[in-house]
């Protein structure tokens, strides 16, 4: 419910700009406020869970999750709806990390790749069934459902935590110096940059002040953070030191770039339907949904085989086949049809299987016991900065990138082109046909030509951002091949 949070709303924001009375720019805040909210808490909940308990600072999260969500509900305002929305960002930000650092802990050696499968079923079914759950709930039962939805999954999940789950004992006492400095760092260098990235492309990126001072106080604060954490911090809240781990540095890098890869694909592919398509705003989401069914199916599949093959050989072969979908993705027309698309996504999330659990299982592999609530919080935050800076890259390209390519069309098209007049001339004379006199139908040919072009120059963003894509999964081959993998003692002779 927590990842499904961050997606749910989306489709909902024209219901709520509309029943409270704001415009949609000032709803997108009901996005924004919860993604800030969300980074800010995600990498220190480690240390939280140190300092109070995992235990209780588990089912403190679910319970401020699921009280916010109904205040959200019932918000008569869209400020105070931003408010709790806040608050559920905080309860959220809790859970991802904690849920990995209990899986890790919880499960023997022989088990934590079927755990693992199960937490990343989770975790990359949500974001695609969020669009299509919010838009249905919004359309039949309005979008105060959304929040209430999460109301009787939290009730249970707090009872059944509190009746099953082990408490763990605190690694900070109650004189353990608290890391001020590193609270104040991670606030404000991830919660401004979380807001560049969400508000950037909306704001026109630099040319807002706002976004250009939000931007320098996240550089200067991420810097300073790096400097403190790793030089002065007696006891750090962000523990960077984990990152000299190979294994765990490598998985960090390679979750960072394949969550860029799979939610900018995620983004593209509805808006390549919705705009370029003329698909329905479901149509667009139902595009996804055949390919996260199947990623469903396969995550039981790579369990079985991480108990038989190599997990680099895994990674690098998820690793081909996602290249080859998105290879596939670039050279997409205007022409393509809706199983062809509906394929090449079931072809990517049959690669992002294969790739997932043996990421997540090489991350924790080798790290010291009791290191795995703070590697949670950096593993969870180099994910969900890999999700959001993949998302505001690819939006980007295809708002800056349409002008670059219209500009080239159009000083390769001559006048002097006998194609080019052929057709200017085939709809100006089937426009006269329909009963527009010679001027008008002159007049709005060249305005067909003047569309087809603007069309032209889309579908080339989406095929640059389709590129870089298959970029960066080929690129990272290589790299699951520098993973530590033991070697399984040989059996003694009898």
């Amino acid at each position: 419910m927590e990842v499904l949070d961050t997606s749910i709303a989306n489709v909902a924001l024209p219901y709520i700009a509309g029943n409270l009375s704001s415009s949609l720019d000032e709803a997108v805040w009901v996005l924004t406020s919860y993604l800030v909210a969300n980074a800010v808490v995600l990498p220190v909940s480690g240390w939280i869970s140190g300092r109070m308990g995992r235990k209780r600072f588990y089912l403190l999260s679910i319970i401020l999750f699921t009280i916010s969500s109904f205040f959200c509900g019932i918000a008569p305002s869209l400020p105070i709806l931003i408010a709790f929305r806040v608050m559920q960002g905080i309860g959220g930000g809790g859970l991802q990390p904690t849920t990995q650092a209990i899986l890790a802990d919880l499960f023997p050696k022989e088990k934590i790749a079927s755990a693992f499968t199960l937490y990343s079923v989770v975790i990359v079914l949500a974001p695609t069934l969020g669009p299509v759950l919010g838009g249905w709930l919004s359309d039949n039962w309005g979008w105060r459902w959304i929040f209430f939805l999460n109301i009787p999954c939290g009730i249970l999940a707090y009872f059944l935590n509190r009746a099953l789950q082990p408490e763990t004992p605190r690694t900070h006492t109650k004189d353990t110096p608290i890391d001020y400095a590193g609270l104040i760092g991670i606030a404000l260098g991830l919660g401004c940059l979380e807001y560049v990235l969400d508000r950037g492309e909306r704001a026109d990126w630099f040319a807002s002040p706002a976004i250009t001072t939000a931007a320098i106080v996240s550089c200067v604060a991420l810097i300073y953070l790096v400097y403190y954490e790793l030089r002065r911090a007696q006891f750090p809240v962000l523990q960077l030191r984990l990152l000299t781990n190979r294994n765990f540095a490598l998985a960090n890098g390679m979750i960072f770039f394949t969550y860029f890869a799979r939610y900018a694909s995620t983004a593209l592919l509805p808006e390549f339907t919705h705009a370029m398509l003329g698909y329905t705003a479901t149509e667009s989401g139902l595009v996804l949904s055949p390919g996260s069914f199947v990623l469903l199916l396969f995550l039981p599949l790579t369990t079985w085989l991480m108990k038989r093959v190599d997990h680099r050989a895994l990674i690098a072969s998820g690793l081909i086949v996602t290249t080859f979908a998105f290879y596939r993705l670039s050279s997409l027309s205007l022409d393509v049809d809706y199983s062809t698309i509906v394929k090449l996504r079931i072809l990517e999330s049959s690669g992002v299987a294969l790739f997932l659990t043996p990421i997540s299982v090489l991350a924790f592999s080798q790290l010291k016991s009791g290191k795995n609530d703070a590697a949670a919080s950096l593993y969870g935050l180099f994910r969900n900065l890999g999700s959001a800076i993949g998302i505001s890259v690819v939006n980007t390209m295809l708002v800056r990138g349409v002008q670059v390519h219209r500009t080239y069309l159009v000083q390769n098209l001559s006048s002097s082109s006998a194609a080019l007049s052929d057709a200017v001339q085939e709809k100006s004379t089937s426009l006269r046909i329909a009963g527009n006199s010679a001027s008008d139908a002159a007049t709005r040919a060249l305005a067909w030509l003047h569309e087809e072009i603007n069309r032209q120059a889309n579908m080339l963003c989406y095929v640059d951002c389709f590129r870089l894509l298959m970029g960066i999964s080929l690129a990272l081959i290589p790299v699951a091949l520098f993973f530590a993998v033991r070697k399984q003692a040989a059996p003694l002779a009898k």
